[in-house]
């Protein structure tokens, strides 16, 4: 089969499409998928550079990508929700390398759902990673509830214009920070209020919002916790780091002493009936992945270069067949 591989950590140029052998039948309860389309997440690129190798350290050459959309191609033991030739979504375990930037990859049954009848498959790719940590983030992170204020901060980037949807059709009532240029973006997708951070600094609002989701990564807890709700607000983060760490145990351990707010952040995990979820919202027409540019295989460097770049709207997808 033809995959995308690297045979040391670097740059994009370390990219290599070339034929390597098949991934072997499925084993209990994996699907073989034929992969139609994939996405470019931030942690493949992290993988690739060698910035978690000390966590994750690499077998080459390695096949990266996370996120999978295509037609099971065949079932291994105990699979039983799915048949040769059914169309899904989902992808390869965080924890895990990757594997999905091939035109075969196994997955876990547990973390594939029927792909959307409504989105293509290189629509379909671009949601397991970055709508999946949306959703997680705001509704088990952040615990949001319809009719409360939720702030997304990175709000036009791969996992930001997702969770502005994904907290639209939980019944929040959604503020969204990007640049000038995004302002236009943000309404689209359905945000009730939008912020240029070009323009305004919303820490120093006088306003509270119920949650958080730092996106972006560029603030801080300390940052936001003078306009988190008073009454339980909660700041996750999608990079976890030291400082945070700490005001995580810090938090926790406020809570005993009456102290309501949080800090939090997101590791996400592929889970067939959080992909359901993201489905039913596709289906539904409250969620709908922006392809800043789809990419064949053949360009993967390219792919890689254009999601380094900065400010992407939306995902970065690369086609297979």
């Amino acid at each position: 089969m033809k995959a995308a591989v690297i045979d040391s950590y670097g740059g994009s140029d370390k990219l290599v499409v070339r034929e390597v052998p098949d991934p072997g039948p499925p084993g209990p309860g994996q699907v073989l998928v034929r992969v139609r389309a994939t996405s470019i997440n931030p942690f493949d690129r992290m993988v690739r550079s060698g910035k978690v190798r000390f966590l994750m350290p690499a077998r080459f050459p390695l096949i990266l990508g996370h996120d999978a959309a295509g037609e099971v191609a065949a079932i291994g033991p105990e699979v039983t929700r799915f048949q040769p030739g059914d169309p899904v979504f989902g992808g390869v375990d965080v924890k895990r390398h990757g594997g999905s930037c091939a035109e075969l990859v196994l997955i876990r049954e547990g973390a594939l759902a029927p792909k959307p009848v409504s989105l293509s498959f290189e629509e379909a790719a671009a949601l397991p990673v970055s709508a999946l940590t949306s959703l997680q983030a705001l509704r088990d992170k952040g615990g949001l509830s319809a009719g409360e204020k939720v702030l997304i901060n990175g709000a036009a980037g791969g996992v930001g214009h997702c969770a502005v949807q994904v907290a639209r059709a939980l019944g929040a009532q959604v503020t969204a920070v990007a640049s000038g240029r995004n302002q236009q973006f943000l309404r689209e997708l359905g945000a009730d209020e939008t912020i240029d951070y070009e323009e305004e600094d919303f820490t120093g609002r006088d306003e509270q919002w119920h949650v958080i989701l730092d996106a972006a990564a560029t603030l801080q807890y300390t940052d936001c916790e003078p306009v988190l709700a008073r009454d339980g607000g909660v700041y996750v983060s999608t990079v976890p780091g030291p400082k945070l760490f700490v005001w995580i145990a810090l938090t926790t351990l406020g809570g005993l002493f009456g102290q309501k707010k949080r800090a939090r952040t997101i590791l996400v995990k592929q889970r067939a009936e959080d992909l359901a979820v993201l489905a039913r919202m596709a289906d539904q027409g409250k969620l709908r992945p922006h392809l800043a540019e789809v990419y064949p295989l053949e360009r993967i460097a390219a792919a890689h270069d254009h999601s380094e770049s900065g400010h992407v709207r939306g995902k970065v997808v690369v086609r297979i067949d």
